[in-house]
């Protein structure tokens, strides 16, 4: 009876490992708020505070994309604190399930993602001031609660 439970045992185990062998190493982004892993073509815009580099895509973008871009991630990132968060234990079973069984890697690490997606909006918001757009008070933006689409600022003039 023990060497059966045994033999089970190791065949489980034996399936699981070759599991995790199989899948691919680099795996591609699978939702929108999973960021791309750095490449060659990225391209450094200056000291930023936030370490987002733009990509050489992302400088291309006019001002009305920029904002755009900036609008949807701020509605996404809104109401952060409040939010409730998957447990560590939780957390701790899906990045050991996604490798074997495949799935997303979202709300593995929350506040990684906040602070790469709150990085990314500086990023884009000191482009916008560069391109002499209009711009977002991000923190408040952030802070708003309601449900409204936040809109840039009027930049000061300077003669």
């Amino acid at each position: 009876m023990f060497l059966r439970w045994a033999r089970a045992i190791l065949v489980l185990t034996s399936a699981f490992v070759c599991g995790c062998a199989s899948t691919p190493a680099d795996t591609k982004p699978n939702l929108v708020n999973d960021m791309p892993p750095p490449s060659d073509n990225r391209m450094v815009t200056g000291a930023l505070a936030s370490n987002y580099q733009l990509s050489v895509t992302e400088l291309g973008y006019d001002c009305r994309k920029l904002t755009g871009l900036m609008q949807v991630r701020i509605l996404q990132m809104r109401g952060y604190e409040s939010r409730r968060h998957p447990s560590a234990a939780a957390r701790n079973v899906q990045s050991i399930a996604t490798p074997i069984w495949g799935g997303t890697k979202e709300g593995i690490d929350p506040e990684g993602q906040y602070q790469r997606d709150l990085a990314m909006l500086e990023a884009y918001n000191q482009r916008l001031a560069l391109k002499d757009c209009r711009t977002f008070d991000i923190a408040a933006d952030l802070a708003a609660t309601t449900d409204a689409t936040p809109m840039p600022r009027e930049r000061p003039r300077t003669y």
